[in-house]
């Protein structure tokens, strides 16, 4: 999963540093947290906690916000 995250920030900071659309910087942001997540879990570092809830937070957050309409 994390893989699969890291190539998604990849094309996406790829458009963004394109485009400059906030938009896909918002997206690349939401990326970037899903492959922190992955890697501090594939680390063994944390496990399912109260930290990792508020990081899934944000990372919907900020998919919500690269997605809703202005």
């Amino acid at each position: 999963m994390a893989g699969l995250a890291a190539l998604l920030a990849a094309v996406s900071a790829i458009s963004y540093a394109r485009v400059r659309d906030l938009k896909l910087g918002l997206l690349t942001t939401a990326f970037v947290l899903f492959v922190v997540k992955g890697a501090l879990l594939l680390a063994g570092m944390v496990e399912q906690s109260t930290g990792l809830i508020a990081l899934d937070l944000c990372i919907i957050v900020f998919l919500y916000l690269a997605t809703a309409k202005r």
